[in-house]
C-alpha cells in the first residue's frame, strides 16, 4: 500500500488506539472517591479481584502494564490496605498479591463500572454481534501474541 492510498482512520491500530481512549474516558475511578483510586490502581484491582491470586510480573502483563507501573500501583493499594503482599511460598524471591477484605468490597465498585462501560460502548450491538467482535478481538490479539 503506497502512502497515496494509505488512510490513517481505516487503519486497524489507529482505530483500536482511538476506542482505547475514549473507553479510558469513561473509566471515572473518581465516583469511587472512598478508596482514591487511579485509572491503574483500577485495572489492577480489576485484574487481582478476577484472577483472585498473581505475582507482581503476572499482574503487569495481566494489567498491560509495564513492571514499574505495576509495582507503583501495588504499593500503593497495599499503602492504602486495598491489597495483600505476601512472599510465595515455593519461591521467596516473588510474591502473591491478592485483595484485602477492604479490597473486595472496592473490586465489587470497580466492577460495577466496568460493566457500565462495557454497556454504554456496546449498547448498539446485538449479542451475536457482541460475541462476534470478541471473537475476532480475540483472534487478532491471537496473531500478535504469536507473530
Amino acid at each position: 500500500m503506497s502512502a497515496q492510498s494509505f488512510n490513517l482512520e481505516n487503519s486497524l491500530t489507529y482505530r483500536l488506539h482511538s476506542l482505547s481512549k475514549l473507553i479510558d474516558n469513561h473509566a471515572d475511578y473518581a465516583d469511587i472517591q472512598h478508596a482514591d483510586i487511579s485509572f491503574s490502581e483500577g485495572r489492577v484491582l480489576a485484574v487481582i479481584g478476577f484472577y483472585q491470586t498473581l505475582s507482581v510480573l503476572q499482574l503487569a502483563k495481566k494489567a498491560n502494564l509495564d513492571k514499574s507501573q505495576g509495582s507503583r500501583a501495588v504499593v500503593s493499594l497495599v499503602n492504602k490496605g486495598l491489597i495483600e503482599k505476601l512472599q510465595n511460598q515455593h519461591d521467596a524471591r516473588t510474591y502473591d498479591l491478592f485483595l484485602t477484605a477492604k479490597g473486595k468490597l472496592v473490586y465489587e465498585e470497580v466492577v460495577a463500572l466496568i460493566t457500565h462501560r462495557n454497556t454504554i460502548a456496546m449498547k448498539t450491538l446485538s449479542a451475536d454481534e457482541q460475541d462476534t467482535l470478541l471473537r475476532l478481538i480475540g483472534k487478532i490479539q491471537q496473531n500478535l501474541e504469536n507473530n
